[in-house]
């Protein structure tokens, strides 16, 4: 089979490489992550301006019509240079949720403000003890009249400066039951919302969020009572596909970028990279690197296919791109010797990054344990 890039993809590729390669020097990436909200508010608007924000989206409700070899072209793009604007968490996850949804009414207010970047969404499900189990909701929503009570606590939820959060709460079931679960939108400045931002060890921002008897209407709810998991695991699947092909782009930059330092940096009056031993390391580092951007395509085609084993092919994808990416970050690191941890360099943004990648909805020793449970169980 050919697994190589459309023509339009390629054309895609290249217009955000264009833009990265000007507006996204480490320099300039390091003062947008110093900003008040963690992302440039100018950048967000030029994303709008080039169509980049319509790619996930169906026609249907006025996007660009992509699929997940889309989205995946950019976030790799975006994974190269480490990119810190809220595509990923308002766009490709908590956009999602909504443009799947059933509420219909729901939908035609929201997405037209989604898929211009006028509005950020948040997706916000982790709890305490969770163990990043997607079903674990403790939170609970109870219903009075025509709106429910929120009640509960969520913990790192992305994008601290998210105008709209989605908040999982349990209507029904027990704690880790599939089936009870409620996903509800809630103005991120409601006063009913006690917030504690937080800065992640890449640098973006977050919020832990307590809410007290926060009142929600009906008509904010985004699939009929307590059937919001199917919608939250298909959209959370799909997405962590995108977050990996973030994560492929981040460990092509670390890789390349290890073996052009090896090419110039002296030590015995040789450059390092004619070491025999550095050599094995560094192709070991590239070979990594195309397992899991191999593992990436076959999760890819799962999804397009809609094949039975696509939560298989996430689920190890996920888990190899956490044991990967960690190593060879670690190794840039390394052969980098002092420099790699010094602000004069940013091999070790790309180390932070990619532990981050790895903890996104649980990290490679719990989706190994899911991959064999689902393969072997």
């Amino acid at each position: 089979m050919d697994f190589s890039l459309s023509e339009e993809q390629v054309m895609l590729k290249d217009s955000v490489a264009k833009f990265l390669a000007d507006n996204y020097a480490p320099d300039q990436r390091e003062a947008v992550v110093n900003n008040a909200a963690g992302f440039s508010a100018q950048h967000w608007a030029t994303f709008s301006e080039l169509g980049w924000l319509t790619i996930p989206f169906s026609e249907d409700v006025g996007g660009f019509g992509g699929n997940i070899a889309d989205v995946s072209a950019v976030m790799e793009e975006f994974g190269k240079v480490l990119v810190v604007e809220p595509f990923w968490s308002s766009i490709v996850l908590a956009g999602q949720l909504i443009a799947r949804c059933s509420n219909d009414e729901l939908k035609t207010r929201l997405m037209p403000a989604v898929i211009s970047g006028e509005t950020q969404c948040s997706f916000a499900w982790l709890e305490a003890q969770s163990g990043f189990l997607l079903s674990h909701v403790s939170s609970t929503a109870t219903k009075h009249g025509d709106s429910y009570h929120l009640n509960g606590k969520k913990n790192l939820v992305l994008n601290a400066s998210a105008n709209q959060l989605l908040i999982a709460a349990r209507t029904a079931g027990d704690i880790n039951s599939e089936s009870g679960i409620s996903l509800f939108i809630v103005d991120a400045n409601n006063p009913a919302l006690h917030t504690e931002s937080v800065r992640l060890m890449d640098g973006q921002r977050a919020l832990n969020i307590t809410f007290t008897d926060l009142v929600v209407k009906q008509t904010d709810m985004l699939t009929a009572e307590g059937d919001a998991y199917p919608l939250i695991a298909d959209v959370v699947e799909e997405a962590l596909v995108a977050l990996c092909a973030e994560a492929v782009g981040a460990m092509t930059y670390l890789y390349k970028a290890t073996a052009e330092y090896g090419n110039t940096r002296k030590q015995f009056g040789v450059t390092i990279g004619s070491f025999q031993a550095l050599q094995h390391r560094m192709v070991d580092m590239f070979m990594a690197t195309e397992q899991c951007r191999s593992l990436l395509v076959r999760a890819q085609c799962a999804i397009l296919d809609n094949s039975a084993e696509r939560s298989q092919d996430v689920a190890v994808l996920k888990a190899m791109v956490g044991k990967y990416g960690r190593k060879i970050a670690e190794e840039a690191v390394q052969l980098h010797g002092g420099m790699g941890v010094t602000n004069e360099m940013p091999i070790g943004d790309y180390l932070k990054r990619l532990m981050m990648i790895d903890m996104y909805f649980g990290g490679s020793d719990i989706h190994r344990r899911r991959f064999s449970d689902m393969r072997y169980l």
